[in-house]
């Protein structure tokens, strides 16, 4: 890249040619205000004696065998003896030999090429590498081997690929988490007494540290220390004073008052800081009380003074002047007690045997959650990716280096790209095109200002954004939530129990009331830039000072007060009392005791010399997740760092709960860091043992300031873990257990699924994918209901296919969606598929089909797997694993242990969805029927007769179906082909063949001919969009029409094409005796898929020759009735079509290149069809 001006004519460029051999082709792109252009392109010609090629899939998974090609090929005139040395990475083997090297000798013609086949076993996850090391040494001749080992080196090449490999099963996580402060003290002095808070004096050194933040009511301190041998004896008592005489004189005294008796003092300006932490140290050791700033004593000091030696000091209090509030923190460096506590890591028995893995991380402070992998993909997890951002600083304090930081800005770029991909054209963003989501919209809109920081991102974009934000906003403040911001019943995670039910009225408002509180935060993050930001802000904070008296739930309650906290509302205090009155325990700890079922309160720790040995359960609901994080934010901007402490370790132990919440990752990272600006604890040292239950683990670790994360791999699970600190400091311990596990429920409160194969193709006879034994092509169906009692949120469905598999380029199939559900959407990459659902209001089961072919050879395949989940709670999520039937070719190298493991003793579970009552009463494997022979139908075809001066009208309305054979080409959302002869009407012209498509099967019934010669107006039945009207005219004549004749109906391999032919033995007229027309309608047991709707249609004597010819139904859901319509004139258009009634009005309709292409290889066999249907219709005719 370089820049081009006015200025710089020419410029040279230095590219490294292609590793590969082969012509290429070398084009300039200039970007510049007029747009994107390209320059002619230079033609190169890469030459190299040797090649290598071969091909990966993109990922495996651990124990699968794949098979390589490796070509090999001698671009040279003249023979060469070839060394090829196969290599891989550690975790990967070849079946051959067992190790991770192979060499392979062999000799090449003048221009010759070979293939090496190898076998790949996979043993464990993680990227694996292959690379293959080919030296070539030219031959002086073509015969023999005495010139093996020559040493004349003609060419050599080095290709190399990687490919992810994937644990068996579900990756599952459980994080077992800790943060505790060893040897602290927090003391929070109020402002209405002047009265000491004591705690005991350090028993084995006599000395502390103390943290002092002093907070101005109407003056900055001072604050008072009071070193006593008992709080009751007033005369044996000293006291310091910290900030006296307007925060500019710190004295030490006697008594508890002093009575203006100070035996040391000193000038101390500005000695305490307004809403800030000062740090000091106090010593009274050899009968000196010694004071100074700082956290290391006798550095700095302020004050001495000589102790009576009669006095003992037993006990500290802490205390403010009156009107003033203070808060302190003492840190007692105590060597022999401490803190101590045991994790308890477990592995459940459904976990693959040999898949668990532990581990330890030890950080000091607070350490900020970080998930390597995110399952499942969407917006919230795209969303959740981004938290590394907030999370940099904090990174630096745990010691990360810069270039682990620049791993997390180089994937900005993706990242970002990945979230623009969910934007609509009226700059929202929604998991569905066609449902919006305030809620989401606002995340990306915080995201996105925190990523202009370390990425360049369009400021109109950002601004276009917030635009779309502000102009939602109603004349009162509130914010409406949309479509897609659905608010699901609060579940909890563990068991999907209702913690507490409301009425559709209140949870309304209450969402209503969040969202407007979330919208208020995530503007003031951002900035007030311009006066309708203010303003915006300014109806919004009116709105939630109303509303706050009526929200319950704690989500809620927390959200508005840190809303109404943000823009300093006059009501925040009160905001903040209601909070703390739904947020405390029993015990007076921090928890939500009136929304949650269980007793929860604050007795975590499990202390080693406890005499109980059961463990507590800790339980909280998503929801209430979040609520404490929005308190844990509050707690920290109004600087109350007990309550702020007592939050953060609420959350910690119930950390697991982001192992499958990734939608909490983004606000924990956000309030976690929040936290750890108020709660740095700068003088941290501390040491802490860790002991696991067998002893295989035991390990003691020093933390200080400046020590950064160290993390501990466990030898065993599952495990206890010991743990004990000494010293002073926080830390947090995070355990972590991560296993595989075919155990999953393919039912949930909300949800069901199935999956299944429903067929394989295989390759077709002795060609080339049968000889190397590629695998079959396979058609899979997935089913899913949704069983809520309102209408569902956005859906995503996502699958993953057998290794090595992609979705072929016929586009999925949706059968029997309601008719009420927003437009599927889907996509694909690699072996992973997914789809978007919204607004399903119905209990029935809605299904998918697709294809899938794989182009290498795998062995030992293990099986795919489907869940869906709500876009925004993947945590609710119904799965479900699926493999092929018995004796497949996907079974090869599986063992019946194997299958054991995967679905269970009962083997896969075979049977169809539960279709409920109402539901079309069909098995779900038959909606697609497979390739069968079919008996013969009769179209619904209607013939409308009208006697307009001896000129008969006929309209045929036909429905089709159409199936593809499994090797073909066109897509598959077609059913059945069927070639139908039916007879012609027409008395005064030749037979001519006309072509129509059919759409649907109904019952079988002969046709119909309905005199409309009175009939001005036709009740407006509904029928498909899809129906294709044909009008033909002919003059009438008084020959009778034999009604027993039937069409003939002829199976065909593709499109069915609908020939009517006349027959010459037609007896006399049929007379009509219906005095009204009447339309079939659709039964409403048919099969309907999204490319079928219907709208009402109205029928008249005056009606023109009109064919629709072909009409795309791929991928149509609710066509505009403009495009398909059958034409009605008046009488003069009557009158001039009657001049040249042999005109054809051909209208096409939505005809896109895939359609058109199968059209026309169609027309290259069509000499073959044409025959063979001629000598079908000659031997009906005899």
């Amino acid at each position: 890249m370089f820049l081009y001006s006015s200025e710089s004519s020419s410029t040279e460029l230095s590219i490294n040619a292609p590793k590969e051999a082969g012509r290429w082709s070398v084009w300039a792109l200039t970007v510049s205000k007029a747009g994107l252009r390209f320059s002619a392109p230079i033609k190169l010609q890469v030459f190299r004696p040797l090649t290598v090629d071969f091909h990966l899939p993109p990922s495996l998974v651990v124990s699968e065998t794949l098979e390589v090609d490796i070509k090999i090929g001698n671009n040279i005139n003249s023979c060469v003896d070839v060394t090829a040395l196969l290599a891989l990475s550690e975790g990967a083997q070849f079946v051959s030999n067992g190790l991770l090297y192979v060499t392979e000798r062999l000799r090449l013609g003048p221009h010759g090429a070979t293939s090496l086949v190898v076998r790949i076993l996979v043993t464990s996850p993680g990227v694996k590498n292959f690379t293959v090391e080919v030296n070539g040494y030219a031959s002086a001749t073509c015969e023999g081997l005495e010139n093996v080992n020559n040493t004349t080196l003609s060419g050599a090449v080095i290709h190399s690929a990687t490919l992810e490999v994937y644990v068996e099963g579900r990756e599952k996580t459980h994080t077992e988490s800790t943060y505790f402060c060893a040897n602290e003290h927090l003391v929070v002095s109020t402002t209405d007494s002047y009265r000491y808070e004591w705690i005991q004096a350090p028993r084995n050194h006599e000395s502390m540290i103390v943290e002092v933040k002093a907070t101005k009511s109407k003056n900055l301190g001072p604050v008072h220390i009071a070193l006593a041998e008992s709080k009751t004896k007033l005369d044996k008592m000293y006291r310091i004073t910290i900030g006296d005489a307007d925060n500019t004189l710190s004295h030490i005294g006697r008594g508890k008052h002093n009575y203006g008796i100070q035996l040391s003092s000193s000038q101390t300006l500005d000695i305490l800081g307004e809403d800030v932490w000062r740090i000091y140290w106090i010593t009274w050791d050899k009968n000196t009380i010694s004071f100074g700033n700082g956290s290391f004593p006798r550095n700095g000091t302020l004050l001495k003074w000589k102790m009576d030696k009669k006095i003992k000091i037993g006990e500290i209090g802490f205390a403010s002047a009156w009107g003033a509030l203070a808060e302190f923190r003492i840190w007692n460096f105590n060597e022999e007690s401490g803190f101590s506590q045991v994790l308890h890591l477990e592995t459940p028995k459904q976990a693959v045997p040999g898949s668990e893995r532990g581990e330890l991380t030890i950080s000091g402070g607070l350490a900020i959650p970080r998930i390597d992998r995110i399952n499942g993909g969407g917006l919230v997890a795209a969303l959740a990716s981004l938290t590394p951002l907030l999370s940099i600083q904090s990174l630096e304090n745990m010691g990360i280096n810069s270039s682990e930081k620049l791993e997390v800005v180089k994937m900005l770029p993706g990242k970002i790209q990945s979230i623009l991909s969910f934007k609509k054209e009226d700059d929202s963003f929604s998991e569905h095109p066609m449902l919006g989501s305030h809620r989401a919209t606002v995340s990306i809109l915080e995201a996105l200002s925190k990523v202009q920081l370390y990425f360049n991102v369009d400021p109109d974009l950002i601004q276009a954004i917030k635009r779309w934000v502000q102009l939602r906003q109603e004349d009162d403040g509130r914010f409406m939530p949309l479509d897609a911001d659905v608010k699901l019943p609060i579940l909890n995670s563990s068991d999907g129990s209702v913690s507490k039910i409301q009425s559709s009225e209140v949870a309304h408002l209450e969402n209503i009331v969040e969202i407007t509180a979330e919208t208020v935060i995530a503007l003031y993050d951002i900035g007030i830039e311009t006066d309708a930001d203010s303003d915006t802000l300014q109806k919004a904070k009116i709105f939630l000072e109303n509303s706050l008296p009526n929200v319950e739930s704690p989500e809620t309650i927390a959200a508005v007060t840190l809303a109404l906290v943000l823009v300093r509302s006059a009501t925040a205090a009160w905001a903040i009392e209601k909070l703390r009155n739904a947020s405390t325990t029993e015990d007076g700890e921090f928890g939500w005791p009136h929304f949650t079922p269980k007793r929860d309160a604050a007795d975590w720790l499990y202390e080693s010399q406890s005499d109980k040995t059961l463990k507590v359960s800790i339980s909280a609901t998503a929801e209430e997740y979040r609520a404490s994080l929005y308190a844990l934010s509050t707690f920290c901007i109004i600087g109350d760092l007990k309550s702020a402490q007592s939050v953060t370790r609420f959350l910690f132990y119930r950390s697991h709960i982001l192992d499958n919440h990734y939608e909490l990752l983004y606000p924990a990272v956000k309030a976690f860091r929040e936290y750890n600006a108020l709660a740095n604890d700068q003088h941290r040292f501390m040491t802490v043992s860790l002991a696991t239950s067998g002893m295989e683990m035991t390990e003691t670790l020093n933390l200080s300031k400046d020590r950064p994360s160290q993390t501990l791999y466990l030898p065993s699970l599952p495990t206890k873990v010991f743990v004990y600190a000494t010293g002073a400091g926080c830390a947090t311990i995070q355990g972590k257990t991560m296993y595989s596990s075919y155990a999953v429920s393919d039912q949930t409160p909300l949800l069901e699924i199935k999956s299944e194969i429903l067929e394989e193709i295989l390759p077709d006879r002795s060609s080339i994918e049968e000889i190397e034994g590629k695998l079959p092509t396979v058609k899979i169906q997935t089913c899913f209901k949704w069983k809520g009692d309102r209408p569902s949120p956005v859906l995503r469905q996502e699958i993953t296919l057998f290794s090595g598999f992609e979705l072929t380029p016929n586009p999925p199939q949706l059968l029997n969606p309601p008719q009420e559900m927003a437009e599927m959407q889907h996509g694909s990459h690699n072996n992973q598929i997914w789809f978007i659902f919204a607004n399903i209001s119905t209990t029935c089961p809605i299904c998918v089909q697709f294809n899938a072919r794989s182009s290498y050879i795998i062995s030992s395949i293990r099986p795919g797997y489907a869940k869906i989940y709500p876009a925004t709670r993947e945590d609710l999520a119904a799965e479900t694993f699926f493999h092929a039937k018995e004796k497949s070719s996907l079974l090869k190298s599986v063992t019946s242990d194997d299958i054991i493991t995967w679905f269970g003793i009962d083997g896969p579970e075979v049977g169809n969805m539960n279709i409920p009552a109402g539901c079309e009463r069909k098995d779900m494997s038959k909606i697609v029927p497979k390739e069968i022979n079919v008996p013969a139908t009769t179209p619904a075809s209607v013939s409308f007769i009208t006697d307009n001066q001896k000129e008969i009208k006929f309209i045929n309305l036909v429905t089709y179906t159409i199936n593809v054979d499994n090797k073909s080409d066109i897509h598959q959302n077609f059913n059945e082909a069927v070639v139908t002869t039916t007879q012609k009407l027409l008395t005064t012209s030749s037979a001519k063949e006309k072509n129509i498509i059919q759409l649907e099967n109904t019952t079988q019934q002969p046709s119909k001919l309905i005199n409309i010669k009175k009939i001005r107006q036709v009740n407006k039945p509904k029928i498909k969009k899809v129906l294709l009207g044909e009008v033909q005219t002919g003059k009438f004549n008084t020959k009778k029409v034999d009604k027993s004749i039937k069409p003939i109906m002829i199976h065909a391999p593709k499109i069915s094409l609908l020939t009517e032919i006349e027959k010459p033995h037609i007896e006399s007229t049929t007379t009509i005796k219906n005095k009204s027309s009447k339309t079939s309608t659709p039964n409403s047991l048919e099969s309907w898929t999204h490319q079928t709707t219907t709208f009402p249609t109205t029928t008249t004597s005056k009606i023109i020759q009109k064919l629709i010819s072909h009409v795309n139904t791929e991928q149509i859901h609710d066509i505009p009735e403009k495009f398909i319509k059958v034409k009605v004139n008046d009488e003069a258009d009557l009158q001039n079509n009657h001049v040249n009634s042999e005109s054809n009005d051909n209208q096409y309709v939505l005809l896109n290149k895939d359609s058109l292409w199968d059209m026309l290889k169609e027309a290259v066999n069509d000499e073959a069809k044409r025959r063979e249907l001629s000598n079908i219709l000659r031997e009906k005719e005899v």
